[in-house]
């Protein structure tokens, strides 16, 4: 940055304050932020998602619509960031060294994420883009795009190493992996227990086995 030509001294007023002190606690913004957050998780837990609105999450949360618009372009990225941001979502990368087993072990922390209330919200979230897309492309962006592709890397080193049917189809083969979970999870809320989580996976890997 340019040195200043002149130093100019300022005498600050009765009406300035010219050392004012630090105020505890994190700024404003980023508890009017947390706020929100906070109010939409909590109205996912007990509200289908096409009654939420932006009106009744700003109520909640003690802001005004303006505050929310301001971080958030729509309702969809709002709830998809509130959604993700509860514990256990993160996508971990299996550690284990062939690629079926990687596979199993990538659908059982699937099956787990989408049990309960998560599973309901990521139900209602699917139901919902039927009327707005948007919802879905942030589904997919945010949660699902990384797993399939996890998914597909993992098909593909099996199938380069002879795990694999070499004449699999490696998309068709991620849709038969995912089919079962997805129609359990729009048709039933408890179909993903620990019964199919126990089992599942390994059926479903095996099927594909040359």
């Amino acid at each position: 940055m340019a040195a200043e030509a002149a130093l100019i001294s300022v005498v600050p007023t009765n009406n300035q304050n010219h050392n004012p002190e630090k105020r505890p606690g994190r700024p404003r913004s980023d508890k009017s932020r947390e706020a929100i957050l906070d109010a939409t998780r909590k109205m996912l837990m007990h509200t289908p998602l096409r009654d939420i609105s932006i009106e009744a999450v700003a109520k909640r949360a003690g802001v005004g619509k303006t505050t929310i618009y301001r971080w958030w372009p729509h309702k969809a990225a709002l709830v998809m960031e509130a959604f993700l941001a509860q514990p256990g979502l993160q996508n971990i990368l299996p550690t284990t060294p062939t690629a079926d087993d990687a596979l199993k072990v990538q659908l059982e922390k699937l099956i787990r994420q989408l049990r309960g209330q998560n599973g309901r919200i990521v139900a209602n979230i699917i139901a919902e883009a039927q009327a707005e897309p948007e919802a879905l492309a942030l589904l997919n962006k945010s949660f699902m795009n990384e797993r399939v592709e996890n998914l597909r890397r993992h098909l593909s080193q099996g199938k380069d190493e002879g795990l694999f049917h070499a004449y699999l189809d490696i998309e068709m083969a991620i849709d038969q992996l995912l089919g079962p979970v997805f129609y359990r999870l729009l048709t039933n809320n408890d179909a993903l227990d620990e019964r199919f989580n126990a089992h599942y996976p390994e059926q479903a890997v095996n099927t594909l086995k040359a």
